[in-house]
């Protein structure tokens, strides 16, 4: 009996090749359409079940597939559909529908796993890879501008990979950190700078870590904003959290998709500065005013003169080249990416290259068991120039070389040699050859690793293992030339060379269990343990005293100078244990519980454990028959959070009694090595830690194609990290203590609408936020620049009331003493009739009172059209200093002076040239308030299939084209910085899919 069922087997896989190959293959075609409206869905994937085939529809909707089994099973599924399996049965043409999938139905990443959004019960924006791929950008922080409510992103520089300052609800601390914590693809980390060090004197752009990570591989990004979501990340969730989560493979034939474009960058916009003949006329008041000769005979016969703008700014080009593969089987997925960014700066001598190459890969073992990895490695190099002053204004920014040269100057001089001096200047070097020789490289390596097994224990239960690597490389290196720069020539030439090696180790290990009971009753239960180390080793030497300029640091062994040597070995680590519970009655009663236990060696042995647990409860009222009954309703959902999280970034043994070896003691006639003290420890420093609470509401309306999402939030952060003054007594001047609270208290709105679903598509997006920031209590802080009841970076300033035009007004007064014609009138604030400092008031508002961010997409047939729309409103800051300032000679001034006040137009409004009584005031202070227009993006997708070619798009993307700003604002950009100004760049695109 057994020898027969031996043969019987033997003979079924001898012939089972020979049935397969019996069996009958066809080809089917079909169309793909919308459930609810019938049209045609372009770009929908039809592949076969369990098989490598698949194909995209054309613009029609319609589909072919060769070689498909007579019972094969077709799986089709389209981005914002649900989707569905049909079996063909033997026939030749299949009409496939999709239902359009709800929003309520997207999932949503949430710290240690996810969630249908209808289930979220804390505060989670969400911005898809549909969204991100609408706008071209270098980093992802300027694809996440605008699209979220309650996040902002300020440019603080424009140079390319220049680093952007992020901010979710407003800043959490005064002196610890305040970027919020990023997870990519589950590896936690900063977008600080990991930059190792320069020259003493040096002021290059510290460089953004996300521009590092690909934007063309991102997938989506969650910003998690409560304490109910952050609290999963503890000491770490005070300043929110951004989960990243990049591109994978689905299962299907093999995809090649290209994506490359080619844009023209320019400055944004230029200042209104004065010509040659306006500075020459200047300068000549400003030296009678000191009672000096006129230093220009004819300021007419100099004319418009050098403008240093045009010579240090350029149009600069960008390109950006991807291709990537992606595809696999039912139990192997798989995608691959490869990309290089190249950017030229829009200042001279500046740019940055990117290359970058991604794998990731989903692997089922079997039934049980998978396997997940995430790698990516990049190479990064920026040719950097100064963004602002540094070592006593001896380096100066590039945007201030070309804003306060003297246009009275010229390029070169009579033996055609770049013009190195000009009337009042004290450190002469050419604006333009300095930076032309001057040399700042940074090149950096990061490998971005992250792999792991998930094991099914049972039905519902998984425990996933994981390990991360974030290895990074830096090397700098500077030099400032002895013949061309100031700074160089202080020293005979001066160089930096300095590497910085960093190693970041993550494992964590999580258990999921899953379950329903009852029929009504579902619960989630997430518990584990992860442990995190870095360990940061640096080194650098400063050489002075170069042979020559033509070698630069190369030629380092031949310095005459001392160098300035240094090194520095530093690391942190954290454990950590996590819980956190999702119970649902019902499909309407919603509450989550969560709880993180943090130990970090940043703080002092008895002192290092920290608890950050948070609760939120939510109600789905759209499931109750009373609200279903009304018609209007397809979604409304209350919600509530109450958390504590905390903040770390205080930098590394801040605890502990620190010591230093920079000095030397003469002992016997002998110079010695010596160490000293130079703080005290501090057993009771601990986190800042931040309680939350958060009431908000989630709404649908027809058939969800009107959503709304509202939140009002209170953060008050207490035991503020401050550098407190001792007592002269104790032998030290300062030490770092816990005291002080800040408040930020909020609203947001995010709405979004589909106005349009037929041939013509219009959809829109719009977020609002409104916060409020204020210091509780100073503590024991004694700060000076903090105010009760105001935030963080108001001022104290003199108030500026206009200047004195004649004697008159300046006898009808008596606090003011010593004043005359054309000087500056400043308020009495106490009215006590004295001017001295009593009469400061606080003033300037660094928060914007209101961000938004509204974006158009239309869509005709192959036609798109994208319009992004970004701003905020009541913030203020103040302008160039150096160019409104009267008193001040040597550099130039913005043209707006040229109605100042002088015995020839003594009814000018502004300070006279050589003003006497100059001081700090509001006469500086501006409002920063702009509208943006973002992105403007017309594409063109070709219908049908072309031989060969999957799909074909072509686009043209204009960003950062048109700022609106309030009368009288003074800068390059309200939103970037006057050391590297902004650039409008036009871009031209090519999607093409294979």
């Amino acid at each position: 009996m057994k020898t027969m069922m031996y043969l019987w087997c033997l003979a079924g896989l001898c012939l089972a090749p020979f049935a397969r190959a019996q069996q009958t293959l066809t080809v089917v075609s079909g169309q793909v359409t919308d459930a609810v409206t019938g049209e045609p869905l372009t770009g929908a994937t039809v592949a076969l079940k369990a098989s490598v085939g698949s194909t995209q529809t054309g613009a029609d909707g319609k589909f072919q597939l060769s070689q498909v089994p007579a019972n094969a099973i077709l799986v089709a599924s389209f981005v914002g559909y649900g989707m569905e399996e049909v079996a063909v049965k033997g026939q030749t043409n299949v009409q496939i529908a999709l239902q359009p999938q709800s929003a309520l139905d997207e999932v949503v990443v949430v710290g240690y796993g996810t969630q249908q959004r209808k289930d979220v019960t804390g505060a989670v924006a969400s911005v898809s890879a549909a969204q991100l791929e609408k706008q071209p950008a270098a980093s992802m922080d300027m694809l996440l501008q605008g699209k979220a409510s309650g996040v902002q992103i300020s440019q603080s520089s424009g140079a390319p990979g220049g680093r952007a300052t992020i901010r979710i609800r407003g800043a959490s601390s005064v002196n610890a950190g305040n970027e919020p914590l990023l997870v990519v693809d589950g590896i936690p980390m900063y977008n600080s700078s990991k930059d190792p060090g320069g020259t003493s004197y040096g002021t290059f752009s510290a460089t953004n870590a996300l521009a590092s990570i690909n934007p063309n591989d991102i997938q989506s990004v969650e910003v998690l904003k409560d304490a109910s979501a952050t609290a999963i990340y503890g000491s770490r969730g005070s300043n929110g959290v951004l989960i990243i989560t990049t591109k994978r493979g689905k299962s299907g034939s093999a995809q090649v998709n290209y994506n490359g474009y080619y844009g023209w960058q320019r400055p944004h916009t230029k200042l209104d500065l004065m010509n040659g003949e306006e500075h020459a006329e200047f300068l000549n008041d400003w030296a009678g005013a000191s009672d000096l000769p006129a230093p220009f005979d004819n300021p007419q016969a100099i004319g418009q003169g050098t403008d240093w703008q045009d010579l240090i700014f350029r149009q600069a080009g960008m390109t950006d080249h991807q291709v990537s593969i992606s595809g696999g089987t039912e139990n192997t997925r798989y995608f691959i990416s490869g990309n290089y960014f190249n950017q030229d700066g829009i200042v001279i001598n500046s740019g940055m290259e990117r290359y970058a190459l991604r794998f990731n890969i989903d692997q089922q073992i079997n039934q049980r068991l998978k396997f997940i990895q995430s790698l990516t490695f990049n190479r990064t190099i920026n040719r950097s120039v100064p963004i602002a002053n540094a070592g006593s204004d001896n380096v100066r920014s590039a945007g201030e070389r070309a804003y306060t040269a003297s246009p009275t100057a010229t390029l070169f001089d009579e033996d055609d040699a770049y013009t190195t001096n000009w009337y009042g200047i004290s450190k002469p070097e050419s604006p333009v050859n300095s930076l032309l020789t001057t040399r700042n490289r940074l090149e950096g390596d990061n490998l971005l690793g992250n792999m792991g097994l998930e094991y099914t224990i049972a039905e519902g239960l998984t425990a996933k293992s994981s390990i991360g690597v974030n290895l990074m490389n830096r090397a700098n290196e500077e030099f400032y030339p002895g013949e061309t720069t100031y700074i160089g020539g202080l020293f005979g030439g001066l160089g930096i060379l300095a590497n910085r090696r960093i190693t970041n180790i993550l494992n964590e290990n999580v258990v999921t269990y899953r379950t329903s009971f009852a029929d009504r009753h579902r619960l989630e239960a997430t518990g584990g343990f992860t442990w995190q180390t870095e360990t940061n080793r640096s080194s650098s030497t400063q050489p002075t005293g170069f042979p020559n300029d033509l070698l630069g640091t190369d030629a380092i062994g031949g310095t005459t100078g001392t160098p300035v040597i240094d090194s520095d070995l530093s690391d942190w680590s954290i454990a950590s244990f996590l819980a956190r519970v999702n119970y649902q009655f019902n499909d309407r009663l919603l509450a989550t519980a969560t709880i993180r236990a943090d130990g970090s060696s940043k703080f002092a042995k008895g002192n290092q454990w920290g608890y950050f647990p948070s609760v939120a409860l939510g109600y789905r009222l759209s499931e109750e028959d009373f609200i279903k009954n009304t018609g209007v309703w397809d979604d409304l959902k209350i919600r509530g959070s109450y958390g504590v999280t905390g903040n770390q970034e205080i930098g590394n043994y801040q605890s502990l009694a620190r010591l230093v070896t920079d000095l030397l003691y003469i002992f016997d006639n002998q110079l010695i090595n010596g160490a000293r003290q130079t703080s005290l420890a501090n057993q009771t420093l601990t986190w800042e830690k931040s309680a939350q609470w958060d009431v908000g509401f989630d709404m649908g309306f027809w058939n969800n194609r009107l959503r709304l999402v509202f939140d009002y939030y209170k953060k008050n952060t207490h035991d503020l990290l401050f550098t407190i003054n001792l007592p002269a007594y104790s032998g030290y001047r300062t030490a770092l203590y816990n005291t002080g609270q800040l408040e930020n208290r909020g609203v947001e709105i995010e709405l979004s609408a589909d106005l349009f679903q037929n041939d013509f598509t219009w959809s829109v997006q719009g977020n609002y936020a409104y916060n409020r920031a204020k210091m509780v209590s100073l503590g024991r802080s004694g700060s000076t620049s903090l105010f009760l009841g105001y935030a963080p970076g108001v001022n104290l300033s003199y108030i500026y009331e206009g200047i004195f035009h004649n004697d008159a007004e300046i006898a009808a007064q008596s606090y003011q003493t010593g004043v005359q014609p054309g000087d500056i009138r400043y308020k009495d604030v106490n009215n006590d009739g004295q001017f001295n400092a009593d009469d400061r008031g606080i003033v300037g508002n660094p928060q914007p009172k209101h961000i938004f961010g509204l974006n158009n997409q239309l869509a005709y047939k192959g036609l798109s059209l994208g319009i992004f729309l970004q701003g905020e409103l009541g913030r203020e800051g103040n302008r160039i200093s150096r160019l409104f300032d009267p008193s001040e000679v040597a550099s130039n001034k913005a043209h707006e002076l040229v109605n100042r006040w002088s015995p020839d137009n003594p009814n000018g409004t502004l300070p006279r040239a050589g003003v006497g009584n100059w001081l700090s005031s509001t006469y500086l202070l501006q409002d920063m308030s702009y509208i943006k227009l973002r992105n403007v993006q017309l594409g063109y997708q070709v219908p049908g299939r072309i031989v060969g070619i999957r799909s074909l798009q072509v686009y043209l993307s204009g960003q950062n084209l048109v700022t609106f700003t309030r009368d009288g604002f003074f800068g390059y950009d309200p939103d970037g910085g006057n050391g590297y100004p902004t650039a409008s760049t036009v871009l031209l695109g090519l999607n093409i899919g294979f």
